[in-house]
């Protein structure tokens, strides 16, 4: 497998092509996405998604994991791209003003708190971070080490640019458990069921094993 799936920095031409991927293998799967909702319309991909997705390729932090043998199809995605302290306030902030009207909304309000909580940027006593939005894989390929190599290759190419540390956020069991393989630790975590609407009802519920996110980091 590894010999016939080549990993690169994702160009803005690859982009038509990562939404289309990350809607079949990402949004579609993952555990967080399929929490039950009584009006389907509000599991579907807000437009600021894909404007964020967007904005950090010209970073040249991203990658994706190409299918030599197959076409040269996309099989594997990493979005990434730095961070700044004032980042996360403002992502915090905004989250706190809003409104939430569909599930990633409520996501987005969930996540922008522990990335708050975590404070990885005291916590690795630095001022910028690489941080990993999406990681991603086809589901034809899972299971063969393929998301472990993504996250290895962002690794060596957030040394080679000079950042000291690296974050991302968890919200499935299965890339919490990959992340700790490499080496990265958890910073900080909280169970999904701590998250209620303000009608005190539980909003995020993935299936079981999904229960908790967790902020991952590693120093460079």
């Amino acid at each position: 497998m590894s010999a016939l799936i080549s990993i690169r920095v994702m160009r803005l031409e690859d982009y038509n092509a990562v939404e289309a991927f990350l809607a079949q293998h990402f949004f579609k799967e993952e555990p967080l996405m399929l929490t039950p909702q009584e009006d389907q319309d509000a599991a579907a991909v807000i437009p600021s998604e894909s404007e964020l997705h967007l904005s950090l390729i010209p970073q040249g932090l991203s990658l994706v994991a190409i299918d030599e043998a197959h076409g040269n199809r996309i099989v594997g995605v990493i979005l990434a791209g730095a961070q700044k302290p004032a980042d996360v306030e403002q992502h915090f902030a905004e989250a706190q003003q809003l409104e939430p009207t569909c599930l990633l909304h409520h996501i987005h309000k969930f996540l922008s708190g522990i990335e708050k909580s975590a404070n990885y940027f005291e916590h690795y006593g630095v001022d910028t971070a690489l941080y990993l939005y999406i990681l991603g894989v086809d589901s034809s390929v899972r299971r063969q080490g393929l998301g472990s190599r993504l996250v290895s290759a962002l690794i060596d190419l957030g040394r080679q640019q000079g950042f000291p540390a690296m974050v991302s956020t968890c919200t499935n069991q299965n890339s919490t458990r990959l992340m700790s393989a490499l080496q990265m630790e958890c910073i900080h975590s909280q169970i999904y069921a701590d998250y209620k609407d303000d009608h005190g009802r539980v909003v995020l519920r993935p299936p079981a094993p999904h229960t908790t996110g967790s902020v991952m980091g590693i120093r460079l």
